[in-house]
């Protein structure tokens, strides 16, 4: 079932921008219109419907109930590398540069022109030593301005490019996705909001969401129907900030969100009689030793409540987080495979064996490394990983994961 403004989006033509909310129902949203523009095209055509992780493209492909054997679902860096970089670069550089190039972003460079030697003598992929400019959708974009060949075969192919979370593209991939949209004319849809954007390290531009926002071009929708919470707990949040108030709704059963004024000696007791015994319930804290003791408070009621504290990486911030938490899982999860690292990987490449033959066997010597309680080749095979990717790991972060 599709809410009214989700059905707006779903049937509306044209170039579209919509700002979504988290918990609006986004993905749910973006499939069925998928399904709906398909449904409704009556040529060869297909679409491209881009995300920034392989494990996002999947849930894609998963949820979607037609066949996509012959659309585009996949990767930012998948889709400009496979339908424009590996079949139009011998047009616009010539014939010594072949096709069957592989991407290895531990290769660094500082210039365009020594990326693209780079992809002439060796076949490698590389990325800038700046991380706030993006090699492969500088590339793109050249290739594609440059190579007729190039522009009519994305426009014979393709009749709607679908973006998702937006405002995590940088300045070169605004500068490409815009260009298909204005000059090859395909109808481009994107959605995202300028407020989550989570790649503000390698450059991310919440901006580029908001210039199209402005633009004459694009029809506007904004999803802010929160499907993961009740009204009573919605409304509790929106009072908070002067930009959402006005989302308030009245509701006549306010019990969802109950203020209980206690003091440290009778919290206990004040809450008891609002919490059901037969099913489970979460008690947050402001700090690890308050929550560990009311834990403890609570299990000498005879309620009984397990302090969870928090994992050594739980506190990792930066932008090589994602790594620790990955091999983390690796070690903990019983099902999980260098399948799930590599669908882990920000802007990875759909496919590429190389890189998912390098993860089983750096993921083997690290199962090694901890058989023989081997802390210093631990870290020196997490340096090597991150290194491979394109990122870089902290001495003192291997050793919490450690």
């Amino acid at each position: 079932m599709l809410s009214p403004i989700q059905k707006e989006i779903v049937e509306q033509p044209g170039n579209l921008i919509v700002r979504a909310s988290a918990g609006t129902g986004k993905t749910h949203t973006m499939v069925s219109k998928i399904m709906y523009d398909i449904e409704h095209q009556h040529t060869h055509q297909v679409v491209a419907a881009i995300t920034f992780t392989i494990k996002a493209a999947n849930e894609i492909k998963e949820r979607l109930t037609i066949d996509t054997s012959s659309h585009f679902i996949g990767t930012n860096n998948s889709f400009v590398i496979e339908e424009i970089i590996k079949p139009f670069m011998k047009d616009v550089f010539g014939k010594a540069y072949k096709q069957d190039m592989n991407t290895d972003y531990s290769v660094k460079v500082n210039t365009f022109d020594e990326g693209v030697a780079k992809i002439r003598d060796e076949q490698v992929l590389c990325s800038y030593v700046n991380s706030m400019e993006n090699f492969i959708f500088q590339l793109a974009l050249d290739i594609l301005k440059k190579s007729k060949a190039c522009q009519l075969y994305l426009q014979a192919k393709y009749f709607k490019l679908y973006v998702d979370e937006y405002q995590d593209c940088d300045k070169d991939m605004h500068a490409l996705f815009m260009y298909i949209c204005e000059s090859l004319n395909i109808d481009t849809f994107v959605v995202g909001d300028e407020k989550q954007s989570i790649y503000m390290w390698r450059g991310a531009y919440p901006k580029a969401f908001m210039d199209i926002w402005n633009r004459q071009d694009f029809s506007k929708k904004f999803m802010r129907d929160n499907f993961r919470s009740c009204q009573q707990i919605q409304n509790y949040s929106n009072l908070l900030c002067n930009e959402t108030r006005d989302l308030y709704k009245p509701v006549d059963d306010l019990s969802s969100v109950v203020m209980v004024c206690a003091t440290s000696a009778n919290w206990v007791s004040s809450i008891i009689p609002y919490l059901d015994r037969h099913k489970k319930c979460a008690l947050l804290r402001y700090s690890k030793a308050n929550a560990e003791a009311g834990a403890k408070d609570l299990t000498d009621r005879n309620i009984e409540f397990t302090y969870i504290p928090q994992t050594p990486i739980a506190d990792i911030t930066t932008e090589t987080a994602w790594l620790y938490n990955a091999i983390a899982k690796f070690f903990i999860l019983p099902k999980y495979s260098a399948y799930d690292f590599r669908d882990e990987i920000p802007n990875e490449v759909v496919g590429n064996k190389r890189i998912l033959n390098y993860i089983k066997k750096s993921l083997n010597i690290l199962v090694e490394c901890i058989k023989q309680e081997d802390t210093s080749g631990f870290e020196k095979q997490i340096m090597l990983i991150a290194n491979y990717l394109g990122y870089e790991a902290k001495a003192e972060h291997c050793e919490k994961l450690y």
